[in-house]
This record gives structure tokens, sequence and C-alpha cells, in this order.
């Protein structure tokens, strides 16, 4: 009982201690606002002035706007607009200027409020959000960061100011007001005008203090069409203040009372002193891997890819561990993704696990309607009918696989290429139309063969997927999937009967499990044969060993033999001589003639002659029992040599047919058979995995297929369940379910979405609003992908919705961006007393999730090497010297060269090019003029290089991208991409280039001559070389000044593998 007591005073204490590093993150996100849209008529955000006609009223041009029947105007006030450069100033004059920030981001602008107005002119009270990081900056002025509470209190001054706009705008009567309105605790107020919007900035302005700091008066609003349906339905709590704060706000209160999942708990002790003991370097342990790559390991389900293309030892590595690890359980693990090393190829393998597994709980059901258990649901006042929805029976949940990340671009890689029909390399059809339409932008079609990931997110993506999935189109009838289940339920549709699809999948699993034994054997016998064939070298060791030990028994056995003839010898004669002593014995007459001298001096002689005579036959007994000792010795040494030799010829016989059985097999399994030459050399051993051939492989991944076959036949099955599950499931996406709404009736709503689509993604931004409703460990996985760029406060919300996590990403591209000043971020954390290691401008999501990871491997750091979660290895994208200039730099070594499809020539065109490209290069560009960071001269020399490869190379413009390191360069890259000349050209900071890759790249590094301290601050760390380099397929070429830039740190590895050139004439590369 007590020491039950005291592991809850521990967790609270943690709990309490993490809800610290939670509030530290909560004030930092309130100084990271969104930007407000700037003014715009094309995208109708106007700036509104005193006299002027409002959007909503007469004179406006918005008036004129013809909107489709069923449509109306939404508005969104955005009240006291302001500069966030205004926000810096005052971090600035307060916590001083930050010596880190050489290429400052241009901040946007944000707002001291945002309201939603109908298209009548009418604000939905209620509905208004104030700026949280105006209301900071007001309290960083007064009372100021050193004063108790300095950041407590929001939540009540936003009330204070919801009273004041309940003054000046004055409501409807409640039987006026819609109820969906009144559902939401809202009221509508009647119409408005100018004056009464600018007195409730200027109380907002009032309020916070910063009239003169921000002077923030300017009037914006921004209107879009909507459907009258959901003209009520507007929030504006998403429009100003960070995404992440009302979560880590939640998560706080959570987390002070220990209320958090193993998954967030893990992740929450990545900022603490590591376990170094527990960890596992798997380069310095290739026997761990292995191990962990037996056939046992692996899951039961693949992707359909082609099956001669196994996984890279690193991938099953990573694969196997996750399923291994968490499928029965909880928890985090994290795995280092290096660029072009594989990583949705990794997880497209995961999925398909997961799915299998579900699969196989189903396929154990006494029927299909033994899925569901008890009912829950909702009623809301625009629905005629309560929500019912059935709720799913526990051990068939757990398997929802969310993906997030920090980028739209990260988040759609996934979900937007798996379901397309080059993803897979077998027949296979899971509701391929419906997942065309999803996939479809426009009038262009995608070919697509599985409804297996959606990509949701924002309320527009969300919107969107509910009206191409669930909905028939109406213009092509090609039917959504509510229509689907409708026809399942009126004839049975398509799909297999449910008993049919079960024996099709047990067929399946039979066939891999068959297969797996097969491996599983084999891999038993890599583990026997050097097994028997050290018991054999020990065994023979043993008998030699005891043949010469018997050799020195015998030579002992001889000398005992010797000593016994010697002591019997020596016995005889101290016999002899006493028996010939006794006859001597002087009679009575010689005794009394010598008056006794002749029997005394007899009898002493006598007795010396009885003691050697004792001595002798001591000695020869000693003698006698060494001699039978040593014969016992060579009795039983003889024994033990027969025992050994029988032993011996046992071991023989078994290695001899083992050596048999490994030659047979590794016939059988060529390249899949772990040669253990091939396995001594670490970089072929990388490439591949054992085991996994391709008649496992394919067999593997028709499982997945049959998995999806029952899934389908599931729906067929129970198609009016399924239909009211997945209609509640629709009103979640749409943000149609009230907030009081059962959490087991929406979790059971997710859940049969995740039934039908098992994978979603979302950015991080809008993970809180896409499962608001759901809380801890409410989903099965979820899979950060690009995990380095976000930054840590960024997955706390989706680690504690998560009941498992798989932490992907590398610390060794693109960092975190964090807008608020690091002299500000070392305030507030002093200010909540937590340790530096939570700084966001010093970690990122990966890097927490690394330091909990039980496997991976040590990267050079700054100063200690650095720990970085399970390495993926294998790199696939760049050709040399790209792959040694990233892999030298950033990783010390750890990819391995694993380019296969390089054969055809480049560029593979018809007819061939009047010039190939040249190598990759440095020309070298020298010029003293600048504007900012942009050199002019490398301009010139930019535009000569895209002619020559355009015109004489023949490459086409869109497999080139042109990146730098500053803003400045990266702004006229954009303006050379925009000209006609141009077109298809892409080009960016290097920020804009993670996640993307082109056969050629151009680095333009710019870099102001009288600002040397800028190439510094780009050379400061590996992440901005490796992400330029590593975008490169097939060509490099850099164009900057070598002299100066080769200076610097990384910089000076890539001078040191490109060849040199100056610029060249127009038309010459």
């Amino acid at each position: 009982m007590l020491y039950k007591r005291l592991m809850g005073m521990a967790v609270q204490r943690t709990g309490r201690e993490q809800a610290r590093v939670l509030e530290f993150w909560r004030a930092v996100e309130l100084f990271s606002p969104q930007a407000v849209p700037k003014v715009s008529r094309r995208a109708r955000v106007f700036e509104i002035r005193p006299g002027e006609p409002l959007p909503w009223e007469n004179g406006h041009e918005l008036g004129s706007v013809r909107l489709r029947r069923g449509m109306t105007w939404r508005h969104t006030l955005y009240g006291g607009v302001f500069s966030l450069e205004s926000v810096r100033a005052v971090l600035t004059d307060v916590f001083g200027k930050d010596p880190e920030d050489l290429e400052a981001r241009k901040l946007g602008e944000s707002a001291l409020l945002a309201l939603t107005i109908t298209d009548l002119g009418q604000p939905l009270l209620g509905s208004q959000e104030l700026s949280g990081c105006a209301w900071a900056t007001g309290r960083t002025l007064s009372p100021g960061p050193d004063a108790p509470g300095w950041l407590d209190g929001f939540e009540k001054d936003c009330e204070d100011c919801a009273g004041e706009l309940a003054l000046l705008m004055e409501a409807q009567d409640k039987d006026d007001t819609p109820p969906e309105v009144l559902e939401r605790g809202w009221r509508l107020g009647v119409p408005i005008g100018f004056d009464e919007l600018a007195k409730f900035t200027a109380v907002v302005n009032k309020a916070f203090g910063v009239i003169e700091v921000l002077k923030a008066t300017e009037l914006r609003v921004a209107s879009v069409p909507v459907s009258m349906k959901s003209q009520f339905n507007g929030d504006s709590s998403d429009f100003l203040n960070s995404f992440f704060v009302r979560d880590l706000e939640r998560v706080r209160n959570r987390v002070a009372g220990g209320d958090y999942g193993r998954a967030l708990g893990a992740y929450m002790r990545g900022g603490e002193a590591p376990d170094l003991a527990s960890r596992i370097d798997v380069r310095a342990r290739p026997d761990v891997v292995y191990d962990r790559v037996a056939p046992t390991e692996v899951p039961a389900g693949r992707w359909p890819t082609r099956p001669e293309w196994p996984l890279a030892l690193s991938q099953q590595f990573a694969v196997d561990t996750a399923i291994g690890d968490l499928m029965d359980g909880a928890g985090l693990i994290a795995v280092n993704g290096p660029p072009g090393t594989g990583k949705t190829t990794m997880l497209r393998d995961l999925l398909a696990a997961i799915v299998v597994e579900r699969a196989t709980r189903l396929a154990d059901l006494t029927s299909p309607a033994a899925a569901f258990t008890g009912n829950a649901g909702w009623k809301t006042a625009n629905q005629p009918y309560p929500r019912r929805v059935r709720l799913w029976q526990p051990h068939l949940t757990g398997f929802e696989v969310a993906v997030a990340s920090a980028n739209n671009g990260a988040v759609e890689n996934v979900s937007l290429e798996l379901p397309q029909r080059g993803a897979v390399h077998m027949p296979a059809d899971y509701f391929s139309g419906l997942a065309g339409r999803v996939l479809r932008k426009g009038d262009t079609p995608i070919e697509a063969w599985g409804t297996v990931a959606a990509r949701l997110g924002n309320k527009k993506n969300r919107q969107e997927f509910v009206g191409s999935f669930w909905f028939s189109d109406r213009d092509t009838n090609e039917p959504g999937l509510m229509d689907i289940l409708k026809q399942y339920q009126q004839s049975g549709g398509t799909a297999p009967s449910w008993r049919e699809a079960v024996a099709a999948f047990r067929r399946a699993r039979h066939e891999v499990e068959r297969l797996r034994a097969e491996r599983a054997d084999a891999h038993e016998l890599t583990r026997s044969l050097p097994e028997a064939e050290r018991d054999q070298e020990l065994s023979l060791g043993a008998l030699n060993g005891e043949r010469q030990r018997l050799a020195t028994l015998q030579r002992h056995l001889t000398d005992a033999q010797a000593t016994v003839h010697q002591a019997t010898q020596l016995h005889w004669h101290h016999q002899e001589e006493r028996a010939a002593h006794a006859a001597t014995k002087p009679s009575v007459l010689d005794a009394l003639f010598t008056w006794g001298r002749a029997t005394r001096t007899w009898y002493a002689e006598n007795e010396r002659l009885t003691a050697a005579l004792t001595i002798a036959r001591q000695q020869l007994d000693t003698a006698q029992h060494a001699l039978t000792v040593q014969q016992e010795a060579v009795r039983a040494a003889t024994e033990e040599i027969a025992r050994l030799r029988w032993h011996c010829n046992s071991l023989n016989d078994r290695v001899t047919m083992l050596r048999e059985r490994m030659d047979r097999a590794r016939a059988t399994w060529g390249d899949s058979f772990p040669d253990s030459e091939l396995w001594a050399r670490e970089e072929d051993r990388e490439k591949t995995t054992p085991w996994t051939d391709a008649p496992w492989n394919h067999a593997r991944s028709t499982l997945f297929l049959e998995a999806l076959r029952l899934h389908q036949s599931f729906l067929a099955d129970q198609a009016d369940i399924m239909t009211k599950n997945l209609r509640a499931a629709m009103d979640v996406l749409q943000g149609a379910v009230p907030d009081n709404a059962p959490p087991a009736a929406v979790e059971a709503a997710w859940q049969s979405l995740f039934f039908v689509v098992p994978l979603v993604s979302t950015t991080f931004a809008s993970f809180d609003r896409v499962f608001s409703h759901l809380g801890r460990e409410s989903l099965g996985w979820l899979l950060i992908d690009e995990a380095g760029q976000a930054a840590p406060q960024m997955a706390v919300g989706a680690l504690w919705r998560a009941r498992r996590a798989v932490v992907v990403g590398d610390p060794r591209q693109l960092e975190p961006v964090v807008t608020l000043p690091f002299t500000a971020q070392q305030a507030l954390r002093r200010h909540f007393r937590v340790q530096e290691s939570w700084l966001p401008q010093r970690t990122s999501a990966q890097q927490l999730a690394d330091q909990t990871s039980r496997y991976g491997t040590y990267l050079p750091g700054e100063d200690d090497p650095v720990w970085v979660g399970s390495p993926l290895r294998a790199h696939r994208r760049c050709d040399e010297p790209m792959f040694t200039i990233s892999n030298q730099v950033a990783y010390d070594g750890l990819m391995v060269y694993s380019v296969t499809d390089r054969d055809a020539p480049f560029p593979d065109i018809t007819p061939p090019p009047r010039t190939t490209p040249p190598g990759s290069k440095w020309i070298n560009v020298v010029s003293t003029e600048s504007q900012g960071h942009w050199i002019p001269a490398e301009g010139t020399e930019l535009r000569r290089v895209l002619t020559s490869l355009r015109d004489a190379c023949g490459i086409l413009l869109d497999q080139i991208f042109v990146i730098s390191p500053f803003r400045d360069v990266a702004v006229q890259i954009d303006r050379l991409c925009r000209e006609p000349a141009f077109h298809g050209l892409r080009g960016g900071t290097i920020h804009t280039a993670q996640g993307k890759e082109a056969d050629v790249v151009i680095f333009v590094l710019g870099g102001d001559p009288a600002r040397p301290g800028a190439k510094s601050w780009a050379a400061q760390k590996p992440n901005l070389v490796n992400v330029a380099v590593s975008r490169a397929r097939r060509r490099l070429y850099v164009i900057g000044n070598h002299r100066e830039w080769s200076r610097h740190r990384h910089f000076d590895v890539l001078a040191a593998h490109l060849p040199c050139t100056d610029p060249r004439p127009p038309h010459d590369l």
C-alpha cells in the first residue's frame, strides 16, 4: 500500500515537472500567432474605412459578385491589424537582441481580434477570438516578465472583453436566433457598422495595453462564400492564435495529474538525462539487428510492391521493432531517416502490418455482427434524428493510423502517394474508383488502386474529402461510399461474401506462415551451424587436451611403476637383512659371558632394522597407492578419450549434415540468405534483408490485399451499421458534432472511418481541430514524419491522443523554425523553471524522441556525440559526389550507397541531346556588388547555366530545382521562375526544398560581402549543406564565391568534392 502511494506521489511529481515544460511551451506559442491575410481584391480581403460601405452593406463591390444557388457570404473581421515586427521590437527591447538571428525571418501581420459576421452584417457573438500575442506583449511591458503570474489571466481578460462586446453589439432575441447558434452558446447580433467595430477594437487595445506599441487600429475583412446550411458554423478561433495553445493547455492540465499515456510519457522524458546503459548501438551490434530481422519477427503483412524488392536491412529492422515492441502494448520509438533512405517505403510496410493484424482478429469473429457491442450517440439542433453509433469490440480497435507533420508537403507525400496505382505492383482493387475521386484535382484524373489513405488537416481538406468520399458525383454518376453501402444493403454489391473472404484470408495467412516456418528453420540453421562448429572445435580441443593429459598420466604411471619396483626391492632388502640379523641373536651363554652386552647390541641393531623395514613398508604402500591412482587416472582418461572421440564423431556428423543443409538453403534462398561473408561486409548487408525473398514477399503482399478484401466484405455484410457509423464520422469531419457528444460515440465514429481508410494525415497545426473530441490514447498509431522540422511543442497534442508513436525524422536536415527570439525563449524558460534542453530553439520533436530510443547510433556533435534513433541507412537517391558529400558532412559515413536504377543515360530523351550535361561542379563567381544577400553576377551566371541545361543538354526545367540559403536570393529566384522563358522551373530557400528532389539542383550561395557573419550563420551546422546537396539526384551545380565560402565548415567539404571552374561563355557549361 505504501509502495503504491509512493509511486503515485512520484508520478504526480513528474507530472507537475512536465506540466511546467508544457506551460513554458504554451507561453512560447502565445508569442507565435498566425498571420492574417493581406489585403487583396482577388482574394476578397478588404481594408474597411469610415464612411465606406462594408462588405455586407449595399454599395460594396462584393455585392456585384454572383454566387451559386444555395451559397452566401461569410465574413471574418480582423480588428486592430498590427505588424509582428512591432512585437519583435518589444521583445528585443525587453530581453535583448537575439545573437543567433542573423537571417531574421520576415514576419507578417496579425490582429487584436477576429470576429465572424454573417452576410447580413450580424456578428456571431461568442465566435470572437482575441490575440494571445497582443495580450502577452502588453503583459511583457506591464507588469513585465519579473512579476509573478506574468502570463496568467488571458482567459479572464478575454471574458471581460466579451462583456464589453455584448454591451457594444446588441444581441437578437433568442427566438430569432438559429438553434445551431444557440447550441454553441453563441448569440446572433443585430447588424453592425464601422463605428461598433472600431469601438470594440479600441476596447481590446486599451485592455491589453498595446495602443502605443502596436498601433493596431486598421480594420480588415476577409469574405468567403459558404453554403447557407453552414453559414453559422464560422469560428474565429482558428484565425489568430497559435494552433497549439489550446491543446497545450488541455494536455498540461491532464499531465499535471499524471493523466497521460506511455507515448507522451516517453516523449516528455526526452529532455531529461538519458539512460545510457539501456542504449543499443545498431552499428556496433549487428547481432541485435540480425535477431530482430529473423523470420519470426517479420510482420505477416507487406505492402504490395515488387516481391523482388525487399526492404533494406535498416528499414526492416525499424518495421519489426515498431510491430514487435508496440503492437501489443504502447509507447514510442524513434527512427532516424537521412535523405533518400526510404521513410515512406518503411511506413507503407508498417501500415500493411497493422491492417493485417486487424484482419486477423476480424477473421476470428464468430460472425461480422460480433464486431460490435453497445450504442452511443448525440443529437444536434439541425438534425431531425439523433446520430446513433455502434461501438466496436475493444480488441478490434487500436489500429487507427494518423500521420502528422509540421508541413503539408510531408504528410501529402504519404497520404497522396499510397492510393495511387504506381504505389503497388500487383493487381489490386480496394474501392479504386472511390480512391481516384478522392485524389482527383479538378478535371485531372489520377489513376488509383485503393482507398487506403486520406489527406485531412484543415477544414477545406476535410470538406473536400467528405464530398468526394461519401457523396456521389451527380455529374459523372460516380458513387460515393454512402451509395456503395446502399447497394450492398440492396443487392450485396460486388463484394465477396464474408465466408469466402475469411477463407481466402486464412489460406493466404497459412501460406505466409508456411513460408515463414521454412525460413525460420533456415534461420535456426544459421544459428545452429556456428554453435555446432563451436562445439566441434571445443570438443576437438577437449579431445586433444585429454590425449595430452593421458600422455602425461602414462608418463606418471611409468614413474609410479618404477617407484613401486624400487620400493619393493628396498622392502625385500630390509626384510632379508632383518631375517639374517634374527639368525644372529645371542644365546643365553653369550649373554652371560658378555655380561649382557651382546644381547643389548643385537637388540639395538634389531630395532634399527625393524624401523628401516617399517619405513620401507610405508614407502612401498605409498608407491603402490600412487600406482593405483595413476592406473585409475589412465583408465578414466582412456575412457574419456573414447567418449570425446565418439562425441567428436557425432559433432562431425552434425556439422557435415548442417553444412549440407546450409548449402541447400543457400541455393534455395540465394541473395536473401544471410551469407556469413556478406553479413561481415557492412555495406553489402545493409542493402537487403535476409529471408525476405520474392516468394515470401509475394505471399505477404497477397495477405495484405486479402486483408483489405476481408474489410470490404465486412462492410458489405454490415452495411447498415457502417452507414450509420460513417455518417456520424462525416459529421465529425465537418465539425457538426456538439462539444458534449459522448467521447465513446465519437471514438467509434472515427474507428469506423479508419476501418475503411486505414490511414489519414494532417498537419500538427490542424491536429487539434481534426481530432478535437478525442482524448488520451484514443488513436492506435501516430506516425510523425519529418519530425526534425517540428518544434517539440507541436507534437504534444498528437502524442497525448496516441497509444503508439513512431517518430521519423532527421536532426541533420531542416530544423524547426521558431519566430520567438532566443533571448525571449530563455526568459520564459527561467520563469517556468525548466532546463535548457526543452528550448524550442535547441531541440525538435525528433531529438526528444531520439533521446528516449533504445535502438540507435551516435553521430558526431558540436561537443559530444549525438544519439539518434534507429537509423535508415541504405541511400537510394543521389549519385556521386552528392552522396559522399552528404554522408561526410552530416552522417559520419552512416549511409550506404544503394543507387541501382541509373543505367539509362541522362537525360534519357530521343533524340539524344547535343551536349551531355557536365559533371557536378562549383562555378566560381567573384563580385563585390550585392543587393542584400543577392549577388547580381550570380544571377547572370544562373541564367546562363539554366539556358545551357535547357537548350544544349535537353533537360526540362521542371527537372531542375534552384535553391539558396538566403531569402533575398530566393526572392530573385522566384521572379526568375515566373518568367515565361523559365516556365516550370522550381526554386526557393533551402527550407522550401525539404522533402523535394530533382535531377538537377543549382545551389546559388549569395551572401552579402559586407556581412561575412551571414556565411558563418549558414555554416554553423551541417543541415543547410546537407539538405541542399541531398536534393540532387544526378547533378549539383554550385554558384558562388569559391574562396570565401570554402573557408567555412561544411562548405569546405563541398569544395573538396566539386571541381571549381570559372564562368563560361553564354552557351557553354
